[in-house]
């Protein structure tokens, strides 16, 4: 398929939406699990998370999209390759995100390495996320859904067309 055909496909504000949604639910998932794997004990926990306030930038999920398009447009596997890849790009955004904005985090270079390797050997994501992946996938699409008018899925669309044609 085209990068053109691709851009108009996967920014409908149906596909725009889905892809947004999903790209938080990882996101939040791997936040989850990164402050859950590095503090002691329940309650810490619950006051890293709000001390963190960490959430996607959608612009940065909207760049990741082109980006994909742009680098896998021709490939027969299209489909897989871009799931994947929102998943792995949400994964190490949030492991950028929680690294850099948390200041109590000791060994700050092997936490990233650890789960860096973990998630780009497959062995991060696994079914109790899928489960709750599930679970909240019709939550977020319908809390975008109030966001993304048709209007800002066309201008959207309209912006990457013109990233793409450059």
């Amino acid at each position: 398929m085209e990068k053109i055909d691709l851009i108009n496909k996967k920014f409908l504000r149906k596909d725009l939406i889905l892809t947004i949604a999903k790209y938080q639910i990882y996101y939040q998932m791997a936040l989850g699990v990164l402050v859950k794997e590095t503090c002691f004990d329940k309650d810490e926990i619950e006051k890293k998370l709000k001390q963190l306030q960490l959430d996607i930038d959608v612009e940065n999920v909207l760049n990741v999209m082109i980006e994909l398009i742009d680098s896998f447009y021709n490939d027969d596997e299209f489909e897989i390759i871009f799931e994947d890849n929102i998943k792995v790009n949400a994964f190490l955004h949030s492991l950028k995100d929680f690294i850099e904005k948390n200041d109590d985090l000791t060994n700050k270079e092997k936490v990233h390495i650890s789960y860096k390797e973990k998630i780009m050997d497959d062995a991060f994501f696994d079914a109790k996320m899928q489960l709750h992946f599930d679970d909240e996938l019709k939550h977020r699409v319908n809390y975008w859904e109030e966001l993304i008018t048709e209007k800002i899925a066309d201008e959207i669309k309209e912006s990457a067309l013109n990233i793409i044609k450059r």
